[in-house]
């Protein structure tokens, strides 16, 4: 927001008044957006693409949250976004609560089908006394943070409830999205009517539950059936087989007809109705990138600690999901699975001898013109972090000798559990038929099996006669033999036989 000053000073020279001079005012300019509105503005683009409808909404939402002016006697929000299935609408909830809450989760999902039967309202207003589900009324506010972390069983919209989904947050705002509403029942209406109309709703208890600081996302397809139907050219409108993509215009004079189903009094309460577009194929590739690094994080954050590996899905990948998914992001979820995520899952398989391990570098593309992917792995070459896990970096380590990211997890966890795992002998050998190449690499390999293996190295002997050969005796356990064996194929590993240890002299 910027200001420019209006130099219009004017006097007030009234009979019996003296001489009195007007304020100075400002122009305030709205068009132009603080620097917070600004990066609010493009971290909701980042995440929802091509809405640029609901990125004004999701401005002016904040807008209100933060204005201490707005009427409290009713809620903070109430938003009917309509459009055609994976759009965007219920991801607009998802987006706000991540910008707000900093957790996509941080929200109360109502889904309207659920609730047809005037029997399965009691999930929202609770039950009344002597039923099945009553509890006493109660104070969150009074309540233990312990206690207000649990699920509150009573009513899925109670205080209680809408104040565990956002603990912690430091946002005193509720996002509510209440999933294809025409789909629900008269009772459902009915609720939902006293809450947008007064703020508040009296739960079958007597508990009072404030919706003031609540925006409500109500999502439908109400009307995208006759946009279909007029899409394909199976209608009189068009010629046979004629097919064309409706403008905004006529989308929305399709849905305000529709939306004449509700009576007045409802359409009223609605703040904004919003129309989700049809998005180009340029902003679907976008959310295929997106997709693509939502399937990286779970890597990372639902894999064990030590088994995560790197994912490098190539913008010809990215081409072929979008192809396959025929540039609709309806598709796109099952696209991604078929290719990408079910391939994986047979990579992973703990029955698979060639599955993928921890620190493993994977990259998916395709040659732009066979029907399927191409997976190809590189063993230990995942991204480098040097500071993970607390490993120090030794003298003369690169990112080579380090491994990668993953890499050094798993390297962390094997280290951690020496202690605990059983300790055996095992001779190393490093062969080559270069004698140059056996004492270089023979000094790399003993500094890599004490520092960055953790073995106990109780031996070395070298051949300078061919064959040339550097032979370690190290003591270690089964996981480090695992790790090491994996990440240094050209050296052959073997246990030792009781017989064959040597001894250690005795200390006097």
């Amino acid at each position: 927001m910027s200001t420019k000053t209006a130099n219009d000073l004017r006097r007030n020279d009234k009979p019996g008044e003296g001489r009195k001079m007007e304020p100075v005012f400002e122009v305030v300019d709205f068009d132009t957006l603080s620097p917070a509105e600004e990066a609010f503005g493009d971290a909701f683009d980042s995440m929802l693409i091509g809405q640029p409808e609901a990125r004004r909404i999701a401005l002016e939402i904040r807008a209100r949250h933060r204005n201490p002016t707005r009427n409290k006697e009713v809620p903070l929000g109430v938003y009917y976004f309509i459009g055609k299935s994976r759009r965007g609408k219920s991801r607009f909830a998802q987006v706000l609560a991540k910008l707000f809450h900093g957790s996509e989760k941080a929200l109360i999902r109502v889904t309207s089908e659920d609730y047809y039967d005037e029997s399965q309202m009691n999930d929202l207003r609770g039950a009344p006394p002597k039923y099945v589900g009553y509890r006493e009324p109660v104070d969150w506010k009074k309540l233990k943070k312990e206690t207000l972390a649990q699920v509150d069983g009573y009513s899925k919209v109670s205080d209680w409830n809408r104040q565990r989904v956002r603990l912690d947050s430091g946002e005193e705002i509720d996002i509510v999205v209440i999933e294809e509403f025409a789909k629900s029942g008269r009772d459902f209406y009915k609720f939902w009517m006293e809450v947008f109309d007064k703020g508040g709703k009296t739960l079958a208890n007597g508990e009072y539950a404030d919706f003031s600081n609540t925006v409500f996302i109500i999502t439908d397809n109400l009307g995208m059936d006759k946009v279909e139907k007029e899409e394909s050219g199976k209608t009189i409108g068009f010629r046979s087989g004629e097919k064309k993509v409706l403008t905004p215009a006529e989308v929305e004079a399709i849905v305000r007809e529709e939306m004449k189903r509700f009576p007045p009094e409802f359409r009223n309460r609605i703040d904004e109705m919003c129309i989700f577009r049809e998005l180009t194929a340029d902003e679907t590739m976008q959310i295929v990138h997106i997709q693509v690094e939502a399937l990286k994080d779970r890597i990372m954050d639902q894999m064990k600690r030590g088994d995560d590996f790197e994912l490098d899905v190539t913008q010809s990948a990215c081409d072929f999901l979008l192809k396959e998914s025929d540039e609709d992001v309806a598709n796109l979820k099952r696209t991604l699975l078929r290719f990408v995520e079910a391939p994986l899952g047979r990579m992973l398989d703990k029955d698979n001898p060639e599955k993928v391990l921890g620190g493993d570098l994977v990259r998916v593309s395709w040659d732009g013109k066979s029907k399927t992917l191409t997976f190809q792995v590189a063993r230990g070459a995942g991204e480098i972090d040097t500071n993970l896990e607390g490993l120090r970096r030794f003298l003369g380590d690169t990112d080579e000798t380090q491994k990668g990211l993953a890499f050094q997890r798993r390297l962390s966890k094997v280290r951690g559990a020496v202690a605990r795992s059983k300790q055996e002998d095992w001779t190393i050998t490093l062969a080559s038929d270069e004698l140059a190449e056996v004492q270089s690499a023979g000094a790399d390999l003993f500094h890599d099996l004490k520092e960055i293996y953790g073995f106990k190295v109780t031996s070395f002997s070298a051949s300078f006669e061919t064959p040339y050969v550097a032979v370690f005796i190290v003591r270690g356990s089964q996981e480090q033999v695992d790790l090491f064996s994996q990440m240094n194929p050209e050296c052959t590993v073997k246990k030792m036989s009781r017989a064959l240890v040597p001894v250690e002299p005795k200390k006097s």
